[in-house]
């Protein structure tokens, strides 16, 4: 199973995780909301959890920022081809430069989005 650590408290998180919740995963997911006081995986503390995007895996192994989007992606359909890319060399590098960017300007998306 994996386990998606999102921030709840964050309006832009909450409607993407929504979006993906509606998909019927190829595998099971536990979506985890770090706004909710609750036990996180050990390997994680809330903290650094809330910071960025978050998934454990079946084997425990955490993976962050764009790497958990990509791992997460390839579980939901419609996704699948996206997260293909990230097998070529450099995308998932690539991506990543992009999530950085977008947690910087997390609070103005939100407000752009209506959220």
């Amino acid at each position: 199973m994996l386990t998606v650590l999102y921030d709840g408290g964050c309006p832009l998180c909450r409607r993407e995780i929504a979006y993906y919740r509606q998909l019927t995963a190829l595998e099971p997911i536990q979506w985890l909301d770090l706004s909710i006081e609750q036990p996180l995986p050990a390997q994680l503390n809330r903290c650094d959890a809330l910071r960025r995007f978050h998934l454990v895996d079946e084997q425990q192994q955490v993976w962050h920022g764009a790497r958990a989007f990509i791992r997460l992606w390839q579980a939901l359909p419609g996704w699948r081809w996206l997260a293909g890319l990230g097998r070529i060399p450099g995308f998932a590098s690539l991506l990543e430069l992009g999530y950085r960017l977008a947690l910087r300007i997390r609070p103005r998306l939100a407000a752009l989005f209506g959220t």
